[in-house]
């Protein structure tokens, strides 16, 4: 459904898999044939899941931690939509190999 073969698509439906985390990422994931636009499908449901759960342990600690453990997330959040919109492949560090494989399968 995704996959119309040119580049600026390509961009921008990866880019927009880190919009609305997980969901975006989730159909990004699900709906796109492309590797590259899986892999950052797959990267977006790892944020917008692992984002939110630590801001909940975060604010069990203090309204501090909590603060910063947004502001990272916010920042984490940003370079990738960006740097994907830019037409560079950022990974999370660890993330790649795994969720690579998983990109590159033909079935979800």
């Amino acid at each position: 459904m995704f996959d119309a073969g040119g580049r600026l698509t390509l961009l921008v439906v990866a880019a927009l898999a880190y919009l609305f985390l997980p969901l975006s990422g989730t159909v990004a994931f699900v709906l796109a044939r492309s590797p590259r636009i899986r892999f950052h499908g797959a990267q977006a449901i790892v944020v917008g899941v692992v984002w939110p759960l630590a801001l909940l342990a975060a604010s069990a600690l203090s309204a501090s931690a909590t603060r910063v453990v947004w502001g990272v997330g916010a920042l984490v959040w940003l370079a990738l939509l960006t740097g994907t919109a830019l037409g560079r492949d950022p990974a999370l560090p660890g993330l790649r190999g795994a969720l690579g494989g998983l990109a590159a399968r033909d079935e979800p």
